[in-house]
């Protein structure tokens, strides 16, 4: 059975930063950096993979695909936590969760 990893704070941009300067020359402590940060840009691009698949899915009116759903509040997710290491605000929602009601004239 897959354990859990246990609650804790993420390494932030600037943490990171000044980790690796701290540590530059342990190739351990860099390694590990580096694998952070490859998985941050991993996760980005399966974002963008996951935005065109969802676009196809949409276009052809296939309703709501439970995995798809699932892998979209995932990547939601990931990147909440990502922006508020950078200290950034949550990105404006473009999509609302419920449609807007239609006018009736």
């Amino acid at each position: 059975m897959k354990r859990k990893l246990p609650r804790f704070e993420p390494v932030g941009v600037n943490e990171g930063r000044a980790l690796w300067v701290k540590y530059r020359g342990n190739s351990e402590v860099q390694r590990m950096l580096l694998e952070i940060a490859q998985a941050r840009e991993a996760i980005r691009e399966i974002a963008d993979y996951f935005a065109l698949v969802q676009k196809a899915w949409e276009e052809e009116d296939l309703g709501q695909l439970v995995a798809l759903e699932k892998i979209r509040l995932l990547l939601m997710e990931q990147n909440l936590r990502h922006r508020a290491l950078a200290g950034l605000k949550p990105p404006p929602c473009d999509k609302p969760d419920e449609p807007e009601p239609a006018l009736v004239d």
